[in-house]
């Protein structure tokens, strides 16, 4: 079953349109970007959303320090590292916090994403790929070459393999159909002039449940 990540989330009406659709995790970005939000505003906007899906909290090498300010205010069920981190620092992190840690990979830059993983098997409980820009971490809306999803998931072994980067209603099928993504991740995807659009949200949500539907029922014929 592919789960679905909503990342960049700034407004308590977002939040609620995803604690209603049902979407498995939500992203709260603190590092710098236009959809940045500082601990108190999560804080206050995971409050006002009763039972919403799990927090993703979404850093790009931050220090212990900051770590610790945001999940005082916000109660976050992930930790998720973008930047340069080292495998000793995520150990720390999820030793030190007790909540899983995702790290990124760039894909299509000069580093073998694939032999990255190597060094932080064990310690992560997820590899998140997203496309290659030198000029930001994340968040980019550009898609990377998906045929080599297959041999990232093959290194990833038993940690999840969650694909970013240019996914939007219109090819998500294609992800979820051909390369079986476990966890999808949609930003710009889902957004107009860089604010969440609810029909965007609504219309990708209604492709992947519809596709899981399809796939259920063609593996309930086999």
């Amino acid at each position: 079953m592919t789960r679905l990540k909503i990342c960049g989330i700034k407004r308590a009406e977002t939040l609620a349109l995803l604690n209603e659709l049902e979407v498995d995790y939500v992203g709260l970005v603190f590092a710098p970007s236009k959809r940045q939000v500082d601990a108190q505003t999560a804080g206050q906007l995971l409050a006002a959303v009763s039972g919403h899906p799990p927090a993703v909290g979404v850093f790009v090498n931050p220090t212990m320090e900051e770590l610790e300010e945001v999940l005082r205010e916000a109660p976050l069920s992930v930790i998720q590292l973008h930047g340069q981190e080292t495998p000793q620092f995520c150990q720390q992190v999820r030793e030190r916090f007790a909540i899983p840690v995702w790290k990124a990979l760039a894909v299509g830059g000069e580093a073998d994403a694939a032999q990255a993983i190597e060094s932080y098997r064990g310690i992560v409980s997820a590899f998140l790929f997203d496309t290659y820009d030198p000029s930001q971490a994340g968040g980019t809306g550009k898609k990377f070459s998906w045929e080599q999803i297959p041999a990232l998931q093959a290194a990833c072994e038993e940690a999840d393999c969650i694909i970013a980067g240019g996914i939007h209603a219109k090819n998500v099928g294609e992800l979820m159909g051909q390369y079986q993504a476990g966890i999808v991740d949609v930003s710009s995807g889902v957004e107009t002039d860089g604010e969440k659009d609810a029909e965007k949200i609504k219309t990708l949500v209604e492709r992947v449940k519809a596709h899981e539907q399809h796939s259920n029922n063609y593996a309930s014929r086999a």
